[in-house]
């Protein structure tokens, strides 16, 4: 019950920022290692949407990451990320993809090529300097296979700059728009368009966002069947010989926050309806007996029908926030004035 404008993104991203922190302080609970993973997953209809909401909350990220740096024994050593999840028309699906972009870009060609590009922020969130990818601000390092993105600030006063970042071992800022890189090192939270989720059937990558993995490259990240990391990697490009490593089962999301729920009907809606079982499956955990599922958030501006439209999507009861309370004009969240 809330007017346009009244902070539902603001309210949405603090109570990311405590699902993000809050399974930081208890990293081992079940057996399953919190201190890495996807821990929220922000899903709009429109990609116009998260292209807006991304510059919003990467503000949030690089405060949290801050935070992290400066009580690192207490929020852990794995930097608090970022990850946009669209369409390949939007963002690279591969290392690959985002290197010719760039050197696309730097050499003065225009244009896309028919693939997504990497440069998906303007300004820098921290400090407003510009970021252009023809001018060496985007870094691509197909070795690692890790896509950087740097503030522009060429005093490196910034601390995501690239002067100001030189000692962070995950330099630039905390954001991973390569579907490639968001699989094999998933960011904290992630952006992403419900239409993207129908590509869990048909690709064994996104196994990795919900922490249904075993196996880690110690060079490229988390790992599938079918990968291409073998046993080890040799020395190259300056970096280290790796090799895989067996893992500890990642604990799944937290938390789901859909956006603009009531778009999601009609046809569109009974498809999103049967990906839901399968997302609330694989985002299920088990915890002393008892079935642990994610928290689900999402705003709809048809409040009437509201609780049908949750039971046919989502297949659970409606609970909404805030409640009508007593008086139109003060439901104690907000404050109606003249």
């Amino acid at each position: 019950w809330f007017p346009t404008g009244g902070g539902k993104t603001e309210a949405y991203l603090g109570v990311a920022a405590f699902a993000m922190a809050i399974r930081r302080l208890k990293p081992n609970l079940g057996g399953y290692d919190a201190s890495r993973g996807l821990a929220v997953i922000m899903r709009y209809t429109l990609r116009l949407l998260t292209l807006q909401q991304f510059q919003r909350a990467t503000t949030l990220v690089c405060a949290m990451e801050m935070i992290r740096r400066d009580f690192s024994e207490k929020w852990g050593a794995e930097p608090f990320a970022l990850g946009l999840w669209v369409g390949n028309k939007v963002t690279p699906g591969t290392t690959a993809d985002a290197h010719a972009v760039v050197k696309a870009r730097q050499d003065g060609r225009s244009g896309n090529l028919g693939r997504g590009s990497p440069h998906q922020l303007t300004s820098c969130p921290w400090c407003g300097s510009e970021i252009d990818d023809g001018k060496g601000h985007i870094v691509v390092d197909t070795t690692l296979r890790r896509t950087s993105i740097f503030c522009g600030d060429k005093y490196g006063q910034c601390t995501f700059s690239k002067g100001g970042s030189s000692g962070q071992p995950v330099p630039g800022l905390p954001v991973r728009v390569v579907d490639e890189e968001i699989y094999h090192r998933p960011p904290s939270m992630m952006i992403a368009t419900v239409d993207k989720f129908a590509m869990m059937a048909w690709r064994p990558e996104v196994r990795s966002l919900f922490g249904r993995v075993s196996k880690e490259c110690e060079r490229h990240g988390l790992l599938w069947p079918g990968h291409d990391c073998g046993t080890r990697h040799h020395g190259a490009k300056g970096h280290p010989p790796a090799k895989v490593v067996d893992l500890d089962p990642i604990r799944p999301p937290d938390l789901i926050i859909q956006d603009e729920f009531h778009l999601i009907s009609g046809p569109l809606g009974t498809m999103v309806g049967l990906y839901e079982t399968a997302v609330n499956e694989l985002s299920s955990w088990q915890l002393e007996g008892e079935h642990i599922n994610p928290k689900i958030v999402a705003s709809t501006a048809t409040v009437r029908r509201a609780e049908d439209q949750v039971r046919n999507v989502f297949m659970r009861r409606v609970s909404i926030f805030p409640p009508s309370g007593l008086d139109v004009e003060d439901n104690f969240f907000s404050v109606q004035r003249s």
